[in-house]
């Protein structure tokens, strides 16, 4: 399943992100209503934040209106606005912590991977990957950090 990954060693905290889904979504500039935060996990380290569209969803499990459903043709989680109630049951059910309740409507908000915030980024921190090509990402991340510590233990022959 594909779902909006931002890569916390190239995002610089810029929030444009936030800005283009709030105008994509609510015509208006507003990080509070976007469907995907920068968390700052550290001074200079900050990690866009979104859905990973679960295949076996926690949050739409406990909606107790059935506002949040998987739409399998799309791949992607979805929740109706005019089904959810406001309360908040799916943001406590969420292991990622990436819903939000809407400032002023008072429903369940997330993203819903309409992408764009992707080309908006400045450094390409956002990208759509499913998980297998995180694992791969991750394990070719994993080398390449290790490569220099390897290079200076493992005995190369000299010719």
């Amino acid at each position: 399943m594909p779902y909006l990954y931002g890569d916390p060693l190239k995002c610089t905290g810029c929030r444009i992100c936030e800005l283009y889904c709030t105008l994509c979504h609510e015509r208006a500039l507003n990080p509070k209503k976007a469907r995907l935060r920068v968390v700052r996990l550290e001074p200079a380290i900050d990690k866009p934040m979104a859905c990973r569209q679960c295949a076996d969803p926690p949050c739409a499990k406990v909606c107790p209106t059935n506002a949040i459903t998987r739409n399998a043709k799309a791949d992607v989680v979805i929740i109706d606005e005019a089904k959810c109630i406001g309360c908040g049951a799916c943001i406590e059910a969420c292991p990622f912590g990436v819903i939000w309740l809407h400032p002023e409507k008072k429903i369940a908000i997330k993203c819903d991977l309409c992408r764009a915030c992707v080309p908006r980024c400045p450094v390409n921190a956002l990208s759509v990957v499913t998980s297998e090509q995180f694992a791969n990402k991750k394990r070719v991340d994993l080398v390449e950090r290790l490569k220099p510590i390897l290079m200076e233990r493992i005995p190369i022959p000299r010719g």
